[in-house]
């Protein structure tokens, strides 16, 4: 009974923070575009789902300092280009379990990293990202492989991509609401890579003038963490805005999902 009390304290905590996140992005749409940021209670739906997934995020974050990937691993399954996924800020690799478990049910090789130690700069949690493409290499023999990066991870992606260790090493980038603009909310943060996701930062200013690599956007237009959640959108390239989705809520949608097998799917009969 005193785990549930706990738990239940816990899940009463996260669903009022979500609930001052949330106001505060309406707030935010309505006072900057003056467009209606949708119906009430679709948005009281999804800050519950949000709650919700942010709560299992936060009771299964132990179960990430572990590495799985080998128990889900198909080394004989060579039908597509592995997958590297690529977790945001403060979170590690169990955040993507649900994607990682749905994509190896469709057939993809599927590998996480952890981004550690969590406050430093996005350049050098990119060399993490460097090291595991190395050990992926090593491990199947292919250099070239696509990476999913949730929220910063989406800008470590695209910085290892454009780095020397990550040259030619990137089929393609998937991205799931990541602050390509920053996001107002990072000033909160802590950390070098906070610092770095506020809008104007030097870094973002420097990684916006680099090559592109092949980028494929998703985003929300009611994120909870991007704000204003157009900073999301990747200029130039494929995107998809998905109405009233939760930052993290995004990881455990089903069309989110749909939208990243459909991509991967596509992209890996073109280079066949």
């Amino acid at each position: 009974m005193i785990v549930l009390d706990v738990l239940a304290w816990i899940f009463l905590v996260v669903l009022i923070f979500l609930v001052s996140q949330f106001a505060i992005v309406i707030y935010d749409a309505l006072n900057t575009s003056k467009k209606p940021v949708g119906q009430m209670p679709a948005i009281a739906l999804e800050v519950l789902q949000e709650a919700v997934f942010t709560f299992i995020s936060f009771i299964t974050y132990v179960i990430g300092f572990i590495n799985y990937d080998a128990v889900f691993l198909k080394k004989d399954n060579k039908k597509y280009p592995p997958v590297l996924l690529v977790h945001g800020y403060m979170m590690n690799r169990a955040c993507f379990f649900y994607i990682h478990l749905r994509l190896v049910i469709d057939g993809f090789r599927v590998f996480t990293v952890n981004l550690y130690p969590p406050v430093k700069s996005i350049k050098e949690l990119s060399e993490r990202v460097a090291d595991k493409m190395d050990e992926i290499a090593d491990k199947t023999g292919e250099k070239e492989i696509y990476l999913i990066g949730h929220s910063m991870g989406g800008l470590v992606s695209r910085y290892y991509s454009s780095s020397p260790r990550g040259a030619g090493r990137v089929r393609g980038i998937i991205t799931i609401a990541s602050p390509y603009k920053g996001t107002r909310i990072a000033v909160l943060g802590i950390g070098k890579n906070a610092k770095e996701m506020i809008p104007n930062s030097e870094f973002l200013n420097e990684l916006n003038k680099k090559q592109m690599p092949k980028i494929y956007a998703l985003w929300s237009t009611l994120d909870n963490l991007i704000v204003p959640p157009e900073y999301a959108f990747m200029e130039g390239m494929p995107n998809d805005s998905l109405p009233l989705k939760g930052h993290i809520a995004m990881l455990f949608s089903n069309v989110v999902y749909r939208h990243i097998l459909g991509y991967l799917k596509e992209k890996s009969a073109l280079v066949k």
